[in-house]
C-alpha cells in the first residue's frame, strides 16, 4: 500500500494549526463524560453535547480565521504597503532602495500556487459560510450520551470499525459486511459526521465521478460542492477523526484532486480489495459453460496491444471466439462470474474477483504485477496457487487460482482452446486461491491496512477477531497448545485457557505456569487469558469427570467448559481447540475464510462442500453461541467439506 502522509505545514491545513485537531478541548470533557450523574441524566448529556458542538464550531472558525490572516500577511498587496510605508518613514535610507524593492516584489508576484493556494482560498470561503450561520437545528437529533465513557456493561465488547465518508454505492456494499458504513451526502455531511460516531473518514475518488451525489466536487464549475467537501474534511480533523483519501480511479478521469489528497491525513492507492461476502464460490453449478467471456465494456483507453488482442479473438468465428458482454452492473457481477468457467481480462482486480468465484482466468497484455497477489513466477504454483503460466510452451491445463498470461494472438488462441476443454472448477478446488485472497487481497485485509495507516490498530476489524477456547492443566499441555497454534497460517487474536486443578491454590499456580508457557504467542499479538478453575467447582458445570454424567453424544449445544471460556472471551468469534489434537496448518484460516464468504453464524465440517447445511457441529461460531446455555435455533450454518 502506498501512503502519503499529510504535510505538517500551514499551506496544506484547513485548520491552520495541525495540533488543533488533536486538542482534547474539541471533544467533551472526559471527566464530565465519565460522571455517572451526567451519563444517567439525558438533559445534562444533551446540554454537554450542545456545548461541545458549540466549542468545536468556535475553534473551527478561529482556525479558518488564522488561515485567512496568514494568507493576507503573505500577499503581495500587504508586502507592497509595508514597503511604501517604510520608504515614507525613512526617505533618505529606504527611499533609495524603493525601486529595487518594487522589482523584487514584481518578480515574486503570484503568491502560493497549487494545493496550498486552493486550500487557503477554500478556508476563506468556508469562513464566509460559517459567519452568521447560527445553530444547526439538525444537530439536536444526536442521541444524548451516545458513546459516553464509563457506560459499558461488564460483558461489553468493543464494536467493529465505523466508517463515514464520501463513498459510492458499490463501496458501501463492499464495506457493509465488515464495517458499519455511513455514506455522507453534500446536504447533511456535517450533521451525519457528528452523530454517526465514526472511527475513520474515507474520501473515495470514484465518488466524484458523474452520477454520484458528490459529482464534480473538484470541478471549478461546482464550487459549492467543493466547498462542502473541504468543510467536511476540516470538520473531521476538528473532531479528531483520521481522514484517508482512496485514489481508486485514474487521474485523468477526475483532475483536480491534488488539494483533496493534500488535505487528508493519508492517501491509499490500493482500493477496497475483494469483498469475499460477494465474490465467492458458494452455489457453484457442477456444469457451467466453458466458452471464454470478456466481462464488461471495452475501454477506449486500453493499451494498443490489449486492444489488438481483443479485436483478434472477438472477431473469430470458431470455437475460440471470446464473447464481449458489454457493460455489466456491479450488482450483477458476482452471479455472472459464478455462471461461467473461463474469463479473459486485462484487469488484476477483476481477475481476483473471477478467481474467487471459481473461474479460470486468462490475462492479456503484460500480466500481473509483482505486488498484485497474482505472481508471474510459475514456480509459486505449488505454494500459493496464484501463479501465472509464463508462456505458450508451458502446461495449458491450469489448476485453481492459476492465471494464464497471453502476450500475443497465437498464445491466446492456444490457451483458449486448451482451457475450453477443461471441466469447471468446484468450490473445493477454489480453496487455495481463496486462502491467498483472504490473507492479502480481501476487503477485511485492506481495512486492516487502512486502520493501521490511520493509527487505529487491527483490533477494529471485528470479523477477524477470533478467540481460541481450550483447556490445559499444566505447562506441558500449554506447550503443546502453543506449538499447535504457532503452526497456523492464521493466528487468533485471543486465547482463553482454563487451567484446571483440584483446589484453588493449585489452580492459581497452574494458571501462572500456562501463561508462562504461552509467552511466545503473546509476542505475536495474541492476547492470553489463563483462567484458574477448580475441578468440580461452580465454574465447571458440565465438565465430564468421575462421579458426574458427561454430555450426551447427541447434545448439540456447547459443553460447560466452553460456556465458561466463552464468557471470559472478548472477541466476537470463538473456536474450540483440543491441546493434544493434530490440526492442519490451514485449519483456522479455512474456518475464518469460509465464515467471511458465507457471513454465517457458525462454520465447520458437516459433510457438504462449501454450502449451507441444516445440521452442523460448529468449529467456529459467534461467541454468544458458546456462552449461552441454550444456543437456540435459526442459526445460519455453513459447511466447508
Amino acid at each position: 500500500m502506498s501512503e502519503q502522509q499529510r504535510p505538517d505545514t500551514a499551506d496544506h491545513a484547513l485548520a491552520a494549526d495541525p495540533g488543533l485537531a488533536a486538542d482534547p478541548g474539541l471533544a467533551a470533557d472526559p471527566e464530565l463524560a465519565a460522571d455517572p450523574g451526567i451519563a444517567a441524566d439525558p438533559g445534562l448529556a444533551a446540554e454537554r453535547d450542545r456545548l461541545a458542538r458549540s466549542l468545536r464550531e468556535t475553534r473551527l472558525q478561529l482556525a479558518m480565521t488564522q488561515a485567512r490572516l496568514a494568507a493576507l500577511e503573505q500577499s503581495a498587496t500587504m508586502e507592497l504597503g509595508r514597503t511604501l510605508v517604510r520608504a515614507a518613514r525613512r526617505p533618505w535610507s529606504r527611499g533609495v532602495q524603493l525601486p529595487a524593492d518594487l522589482v523584487r516584489l514584481w518578480r515574486e508576484r503570484g503568491g502560493l500556487t497549487g494545493p496550498g493556494a486552493a486550500t487557503l482560498a477554500l478556508a476563506s470561503a468556508q469562513l464566509s459560510d460559517l459567519a452568521g450561520g447560527g445553530e444547526r437545528f439538525l444537530s439536536a437529533l444526536t442521541a444524548p450520551g451516545l458513546g459516553t465513557l464509563g457506560s459499558e456493561a461488564p460483558g461489553w465488547s468493543p464494536p467493529g470499525l465505523v466508517i463515514a465518508g464520501v463513498l459510492t454505492a458499490r463501496a458501501c456494499a463492499t464495506l457493509a459486511p465488515d464495517a458499519a458504513v455511513h455514506p455522507l451526502l453534500p446536504h447533511d455531511a456535517d450533521v451525519m459526521l457528528e452523530s454517526a460516531g465514526a472511527d475513520l473518514v474515507l474520501i473515495e475518488a470514484a465518488a466524484m465521478l458523474a452520477g454520484s451525489p458528490w459529482a464534480y466536487a473538484v470541478d471549478p464549475a461546482a464550487t459549492d460542492r467543493g466547498r462542502r467537501l473541504g468543510r467536511l474534511i476540516a470538520a473531521a480533523r476538528a473532531l479528531g477523526k483520521p481522514v484517508v483519501f482512496i485514489r481508486n480511479i485514474p487521474a485523468q478521469l477526475a483532475p483536480g484532486l491534488d488539494w483533496v489528497a493534500a488535505s487528508c491525513d493519508a492517501v491509499s492507492d490500493d482500493g477496497f480489495g475483494v469483498p469475499l461476502a460477494r465474490f465467492n464460490p458458494i452455489g457453484l453449478a457442477d456444469l457451467r459453460p466453458g466458452d471464454p467471456v470478456y466481462a464488461g465494456a471495452r475501454d477506449p483507453r486500453q493499451a494498443p496491444a490489449v486492444r489488438a488482442l481483443l479485436d483478434a479473438v472477438a472477431a473469430d468465428t470458431g470455437p475460440g471466439r471470446v464473447r464481449v458482454t458489454g457493460e455489466v452492473s456491479w450488482r450483477r457481477q458476482p452471479d455472472m462470474y459464478r455462471e461461467h468457467a473461463l474469463f479473459v481480462t486485462s484487469s488484476e482486480d477483476q481477475a481476483r474477483e473471477q478467481l474467487a468465484c471459481g473461474a479460470r482466468v486468462i490475462m492479456i497484455g503484460a500480466g500481473p504485477t509483482a505486488d498484485s497477489g497474482l505472481a508471474a513466477d510459475s514456480g509459486l504454483a505449488a505454494d500459493s496457487g496464484l501463479a501465472a503460466d509464463a508462456g505458450p510452451g508451458a502446461d495449458a491445463v491450469l489448476t485453481a487460482g492459476t492465471v494464464a498470461v497471453a502476450a500475443d494472438v497465437p498464445a491466446l488462441r492456444e490457451k483458449l482452446a486448451a482451457l475450453r476443454e477443461c471441466p469447471p472448477l468446484s468450490a473445493a478446488e477454489t480453496l487455495p486461491v481463496l486462502r491467498e485472497i483472504f490473507t492479502a487481497q480481501a476487503t477485511q485485509a485492506r481495512l486492516a491496512a487502512l486502520a493501521r495507516l490511520a493509527g487505529l490498530g487491527d483490533h477494529m476489524i471485528a470479523g477477524r477477531r477470533i478467540a481460541v477456547l481450550s483447556r490445559a492443566a499444566d505447562a506441558g499441555a500449554a506447550a503443546a497448545l502453543a506449538a499447535g497454534l504457532a503452526g497456523q497460517r492464521f493466528l487468533p487474536s485471543e486465547l482463553v485457557v482454563l487451567a484446571e486443578a483440584p483446589d484453588a491454590a493449585s489452580a492459581e499456580l497452574s494458571a501462572r505456569a500456562v501463561t508462562a508457557a504461552l509467552a511466545d504467542l503473546t509476542g505475536r499479538d495474541v492476547t492470553i487469558r489463563a483462567i484458574p478453575v477448580v475441578t468440580g467447582g461452580p465454574d465447571t458445570s458440565g465438565l465430564p469427570e468421575p462421579g458426574r454424567q458427561p454430555e450426551p453424544d447427541d447434545h448439540r449445544g456447547p459443553t460447560g467448559w466452553l460456556r465458561r471460556a466463552a464468557t471470559v472471551a472478548r472477541s466476537p468469534w470463538a473456536a474450540p481447540w483440543q491441546a493434544g489434537r493434530e490440526y492442519p496448518g490451514t485449519y483456522l484460516l479455512d474456518l475464518a475464510c469460509a465464515r467471511e464468504c458465507a457471513q454465517a453464524d457458525a462454520a465447520g465440517y458437516g459433510g457438504a462442500s462449501y454450502a449451507f447445511t441444516a445440521t452442523l457441529d460448529p468449529a467456529l461460531a459467534r461467541r454468544e453461541y458458546y456462552a449461552a446455555a441454550d444456543p437456540g435455533h435459526g442459526l445460519r450454518l455453513f459447511s466447508i467439506s
